[in-house]
């Protein structure tokens, strides 16, 4: 029994600690940077603005029919905006694709705001604006998982990923405490950090598109 206990103890005393994990590359801040503030921008705007939006068409005098019948309709082109997104991202370029995607959800939002402001449609706004969140998130985490080496890939994603709930939570807390802005300050608040997102991948981001991943972990050793 003693040597059993004793062989126990050593097989113990051999297990190795967990390792700390590895720090986030520096020349890759600003890239994780760029994909967090979309993620964020991306779930404010969809599940705040875009769940905001029927009640105040109806308060700006559209009738309920008409705004249901807007989102509805929006809706269908949702789907099949993710694969031409994929498309797109797989056969002509991941960078381009992004921030196409960015740019296409600026112009909604802008779009919006000319919309609270002057007035008109908003067929055209809302139609741009369902088309540019759902290319960017179906690009947004495969682009995230194809610029970081292996090391943090992980991490970047989740958190990315988190980043997009993250917007969520803020817009559903502005709506449980009965905070939530009118169409054009909405439209202003989540212009911004897009704006601002757009610029960063423009920036920061690095085309991935027939490029092959293990070269980023050859570079993240070389500079590790």
């Amino acid at each position: 029994m003693q040597a059993f206990g004793a062989h126990a103890e050593v097989k113990r005393d051999t297990v190795p600690s967990a390792a700390p994990a590895a720090p986030m590359p520096r020349s890759m801040t600003g890239k994780l940077a760029a994909l967090s503030l979309t993620a964020l921008a991306w779930g404010l705007i969809n599940f705040g603005l875009i769940l905001w939006l029927p009640a105040d068409l109806v308060a700006r005098g559209y009738s309920v029919e008409i705004a249901s019948a807007l989102l509805a309709k929006s809706a269908l082109i949702a789907l099949p905006m993710v694969f031409v997104a994929a498309a797109l991202y797989s056969r002509w370029s991941t960078k381009r694709t992004v921030t196409a995607m960015i740019a296409l959800t600026l112009l909604g939002l802008a779009g919006i705001f000319w919309l609270a402001w002057i007035g008109g449609s908003p067929v055209l706004p809302v139609a741009l604006l369902i088309l540019g969140i759902n290319g960017v998130i179906a690009t947004l985490l495969p682009d995230t998982a194809e610029s970081f080496p292996l090391r943090v890939r992980g991490r970047a994603t989740g958190w990315v990923a988190a980043c997009s709930k993250g917007g969520a939570l803020i817009a559903q807390l502005l709506g449980v405490l009965a905070l939530e802005p009118d169409l054009e300050n909405a439209a202003v608040l989540m212009l911004a950090p897009t704006a601002v997102a757009l610029v960063l991948v423009v920036w920061f981001g690095r085309e991935t598109r027939g490029r092959d991943l293990r070269s980023l972990d050859v570079a993240d050793t070389a500079t590790a």
